[in-house]
């Protein structure tokens, strides 16, 4: 009897230490965030989406809505940020990795952003300005390819509205250009932080997010409108190394008013963007056209016939065709699917 018992009880033992130790697992795997073996390159591609994203949105001209889509993101961030509560734990690490990503890149290139404004602004905005004519085309065949103002076989018609939205977005982007100096050289260590400011820097950083999902619109270039970029830049620029001084001095008073309107803009402007090209297509891109080509006045630093003024055109023409390239037919194929369905 004794001999027929004990391997019972111990195999009753062993299936209960077995019952626990997979309990005990997959308790763990419910706490820890360690992502699946197989999702484990889903998670390097988002960080590294999210990089490009965060790089792009530091560059004035360059449009952080249109690496979204070639890097086939758009619809996943847009539908992770509007139905947000459908799937509140994915879409939390999925935003997460695409955010950590991005403040990866804004802190590693910005130095570099804020280094070339201040000792070349003329080749420095020359490439902005190649880099805002090569995204034109994309930003025109978008307006274009609006399926209901079109019959089929003929072309889409410009509506009167389209025609408004261009001229009042150009006219006031012409009119900031000659009543606002340039800031692309502001020495951010003299800069002083009073609530004016940082309300200039909370409404300049929400219109910013808001752009920043437009493909076509940098929301970089807005902060450059609004005359925040240099300081925004100089902060994110002052990271790292780790100095309490610029910390408390430059970073906290400008970073924080500035994150909390990138955040309320990137929480509401996905929805409101999502409504306007549903809705307004044509006239929202009509208006996005005339915000860039408006810009090139603000942007123009002037020309100089020397070494420099030949590197600034070669660095235009290299501007116009990184961004042609890269967003022409991914991103054209990407819309006239989204228009045909």
């Amino acid at each position: 009897m004794g001999s027929n018992f004990t391997p019972l009880l111990q195999r009753g033992l062993s299936s209960k230490l077995r019952f626990h130790r997979l309990d005990f697992s997959c308790f763990f795997e419910r706490i820890t965030p360690v992502p699946p073996k197989g999702e484990t390159m889903t998670v390097i591609k988002n960080l590294l989406a999210g990089l490009v994203i965060g790089v792009a949105n530091i560059i004035p001209g360059v449009s952080g809505g249109t690496m979204m889509v070639v890097l086939n993101m758009f619809d996943k961030i847009i539908g992770a940020v509007s139905e947000f509560r459908k799937n509140i734990k994915g879409n939390i690490l999925f935003l997460l990795q695409i955010l950590i990503g991005a403040a990866v890149g804004i802190v590693l290139f910005s130095k570099g952003i804020t280094f070339m404004l201040s000792n070349y602004p003329m080749i420095t905005n020359f490439f902005f300005i190649g880099l805002i004519i090569g995204s034109i085309p994309l930003v025109y065949k978008n307006a274009m390819a609006v399926k209901d103002t079109a019959a089929k076989g003929e072309k889409a018609k410009v509506g009167v509205g389209s025609v408004i939205a261009f001229v009042l977005a150009f006219a006031l982007l012409v009119i900031i250009a000659f009543t606002q100096a340039s800031e692309g050289t502001v020495d951010i260590h003299t800069v002083s932080v009073d609530f004016m400011l940082m309300l200039k820097l909370f409404f300049g950083g929400l219109i910013a997010a808001i752009a920043m999902i437009v493909p076509g619109v940098s929301g970089s270039f807005v902060m450059v409108l609004f005359g925040i970029y240099p300081l925004v830049a100089g902060a994110a620029a002052v990271v790292f190394p780790v100095n309490m001084d610029n910390w408390l001095g430059i970073l906290f008073p400008i970073g924080i008013p500035a994150g909390l309107g990138i955040l309320l803009g990137l929480l509401i402007g996905a929805k409101l963007i999502d409504v306007l090209l549903k809705r307004y297509t044509q006239q929202t891109y009509f208006g996005i056209l005339g915000l860039l080509l408006g810009s090139l006045f603000d942007l123009w630093p002037g020309f100089q016939f020397n070494l420099q003024g030949l590197i600034a055109v070669l660095v235009c023409l290299f501007g116009f065709a990184l961004a042609f390239l890269s967003s022409s037919e991914r991103v054209k194929e990407y819309f006239l699917k989204k228009k045909q369905n």
